[in-house]
Parts: C-alpha cells; structure tokens; sequence
C-alpha cells in the first residue's frame, strides 16, 4: 500500500507524519512553528522533516499551510501574516527537486475540506460548504470531489465578508470572538462554548448571539452556492452534533423560506487530523 509524507504548517505549531493511501495515519509528530525566522531558515526547517519521514516507500509529500496558494505556482503567495517567511518561498519546487517525489501544496483550510471528503463527514457528498471556526476562520466549496480555488485559490474565504456593522465574518463569527466574550461575562477560561450549549445559563445572550452570527455567514454561503451540506471543521468541531444542531436551528430562523430543511450542518470527523489527511488527497484522485 502506497504511503505520503504529509505536513500540516500552521502559525504555533507544525504537524507532520506518514498517511497511508486508504487514509490511516501510520505516524504523527509536532514541532514548533519557527515563526520569527528567515524564509531560508523555513524551508531548511520543512525540508529536515521531510528527511525525517523519508522512505523508499513513500509515494509523495502533500504539504497542508496557512496562507493563500497559488496553485500554478506551488507556493504561498499572501494572507499569511502569522507567518511572513512563507510569502513566496518555493517549497513545492525546492522539495520536488531534492527528494525526487510528488509534491502538494495547498491552503490548510482547503485541506481541512479534502480530508473530510476524501476520509470523512463530506464523503459521498457531490457538494458541500466546509467552514473552520478557530482563532480565524476559514472556508471552502468542494463539488464533485474538488475545491472550487477560484482564479487566484482563494475562493470561498467567508471570514473576509463584511457585516453591515464594519465589521468582518471572521471578528464576529470566529470561535476566539465567543471566548473573548465569554471572559467578559466572568469567566477567564477558553472553552466556555460547551458549557454554554449544554444550558449554563450566564452565556445564553451570548450563545444566541454569537450562533446567529455564525448562522448568518452560512446563509450567505447556501444563497451564493446552494452547497447542500455545510461542514463544521475546526476548534470547535469535536463539539459535534452539540454546536451543529444549535446553528441549525439559527439558520433555519433566518433563512428564506423556501430555502428552509435543504441544508444540512454538520460537524467534521477527523478534528485536527483533517489536514494531514486533505494535504496528500490529491495523489489519491
């Protein structure tokens, strides 16, 4: 059975490990993330993990990351100030030439969504609508086993919608927003988003109001794309059918009505693996 190195690089920390073809993660490592560095320093650092993992069976490297990706390019070419190094550094061609394998890169959320298609909740599906819910958020549309990337990869990037009140989806919507929040009512923990969906009643005015908002971005989503289903992904994902049902019920208030029960929400399957297994689903199609 085939196998693939794959990296997941994210702003505090690197994931990375060895996939196999039918999408069982034979092994997971973590390293952090050299944020203040050189672009060299970076690509020094991606390629000792690759050496790491390296083995005459592995098939190719998928490469999960923060950022925009142009997918002609091969590389990140924006939207990744958390990590500025990776602006324009030539990973792909770097990798491709060193170890003489396949290389995908892609943007991390877009991997979120392949990795559920490919290994979990959006398996099956023709289309569905993933949205990730963290300290950021993110989006992208998957129709018959693709990301819709747009002309420049980054369609489908909800959290830069902008709210009638100035501000964007993602300052609203995002998980960080609720915990933010959550802290002014008293509480100096963060993860008070289960405690409040489970009826602690000091977050209800906040529950409603945050899940609305939420709701509110995912309508604009069904209206622009009629995705059919809508996928939950991120921090918030291991929440389950808990958060999925409440923004259901939000959508539903909001909605029109003949667009009412033709979307169905729901929570992701592989939390945080669902990047590693999203980077190497290209060399699986």
């Amino acid at each position: 059975m085939k196998q693939y190195v794959t990296i997941d690089i994210g702003g505090t920390n690197i994931k990375y490990g060895i996939v196999s073809q039918s999408g069982e993660i034979l092994s997971c490592h973590e390293t952090d993330t050299p944020v203040a560095c050189s672009g060299a320093t970076l690509l020094t650092k991606i390629t000792s993990i690759v050496e790491e993992m390296n083995d005459e069976k592995n098939s190719g490297i998928g490469i999960a990351t923060l950022g925009a990706v142009s997918p002609d390019k091969g590389m990140v070419i924006g939207m990744c100030d958390n990590l500025p190094a990776l602006a324009g550094l030539p990973i792909k061609e770097h990798l491709t030439e060193k170890f003489k394998l396949p290389v995908s890169i892609m943007n991390d959320v877009n991997a979120t969504a392949l990795g559920e298609a490919g290994f979990g909740a959006g398996k099956g599906l023709k289309s569905f609508y993933c949205i990730t819910l963290g300290t950021g958020i993110g989006g992208a549309y998957v129709y018959d086993g693709r990301v819709v990337e747009g002309a420049h990869g980054v369609a489908g990037e909800i959290g830069y919608l902008w709210d009638d009140t100035g501000e964007n989806y993602e300052s609203l919507a995002s998980a960080k927003r609720f915990s933010e929040e959550s802290k002014l009512i008293g509480n100096h923990e963060d993860k008070m988003l289960e405690p409040a969906l489970r009826g602690d009643s000091r977050y209800a005015e906040l529950l409603e109001k945050w899940s609305m908002n939420v709701a509110r971005g995912i309508a604009d989503m069904v209206y622009l794309l009629d995705p059919g289903t809508v996928i939950i992904g991120g921090a918030v994902s291991d929440l389950g059918t808990l958060l999925t049902d409440k923004i259901s019920l939000q959508l539903n208030k909001i909605i029109r009505s003949d667009y009412k029960g033709k979307t169905t929400i729901i929570p992701a399957m592989n939390g945080n693996a669902s990047n590693m297994l999203g980077a190497i689903y290209p060399f699986l199609k």
